[in-house]
């Protein structure tokens, strides 16, 4: 029985700090719906096109799409008039869905290995396609679908440990809405000040505060970033590092099962889990 499984990533719409002149004042949830409404489509290798269509709204803020790629190619056909074989051009054009609510800017990706071995190819294409887009270009808005990975392990990590000694993690600016007051939010506004797209911080100490560590690593899984920990495990102990690196949060379904509604239900439900 063949299963569907979407991924989760974050989609951010970075504004420069020095806005354009004339430039929209519209959210990050407004620019989302309107580059994804021009339907971008580019050529990203000879002969391979890739588009956004299919568009479809359930809610003012939550819809789905297709992404997809036409590989231009030859086509071998017999004749029956000639009695031969012949090549004609053709197009092959696989897509698979992505699943979005632009009010949080989480979206879901259906893996679909005939377009790309992993989601992050996919990801990486969505994100050079809302790149190119008019609304984007014109306002010099920086555009990044970032994973969402899954930090229970890393969690586990660090609730389990002796001591956690140092603690890692990256930024980007400005903050998303739901960065935490620790670090994700006071860091984004001196990356934007300081007209830096990002960047990484690391606190050390003899035993950090394991409370404001998970908090913060949980900010930073759910608005698409990284951390790692320098741990010891046991007293006495030499200290090992963990990363939150990882692969994204993932969903999977039976294809007979598979329901646009639940999806974007369980997506919710499943970055809201990440962010604690």
């Amino acid at each position: 029985m063949a299963q569907i499984e979407y991924n989760l990533y974050r989609a951010k719409m970075i504004r420069p700090k020095q806005g354009v002149l004339f430039c929209v004042n519209d959210t990050s949830e407004k620019l989302f719906l309107r580059a994804l409404q021009e339907r971008p489509s580019i050529e990203m290798r000879r002969n391979y096109i890739w588009h956004i269509g299919n568009i479809s709204m359930l809610t003012e803020s939550q819809g789905y799409f297709s992404i997809g790629r036409t590989t231009l190619t030859t086509l071998a056909q017999f004749d029956d008039q000639s009695g031969d074989f012949i090549d004609v051009p053709g197009e092959n054009s696989p897509y698979t869905q992505v699943i979005f609510d632009s009010s949080i800017g989480v979206l879901a990706i259906s893996k679909k290995p005939l377009l790309a071995p992993t989601t992050k190819g996919l990801a990486s294409a969505l994100e050079r396609l809302l790149q190119s887009t008019k609304i984007v270009f014109e306002n010099e808005i920086d555009v990044e679908i970032s994973i969402i990975p899954d930090p229970t392990n890393f969690l586990e990590h660090v609730y389990a440990a002796f001591a956690v000694k140092k603690f890692s993690a990256t930024f980007t600016g400005p903050n998303p809405f739901d960065a935490d007051e620790y670090f994700q939010k006071p860091l984004s506004v001196y990356a934007k000040a300081a007209d830096a797209s990002g960047g990484k911080t690391t606190i050390a100490g003899e035993e950090l505060n394991k409370d404001v560590v998970v908090s913060v690593a949980k900010s930073t899984a759910a608005t698409g970033n990284k951390a790692s920990a320098r741990i010891q495990e046991k007293q006495g102990e030499t200290c090992i590092t963990v990363n939150m690196l990882g692969d994204p949060v993932k969903m999977i379904y039976e294809e007979e099962d598979h329901d646009v509604k639940i999806v974007l239900r369980d997506m919710l439900d499943k970055y809201r889990r990440v962010r604690g």
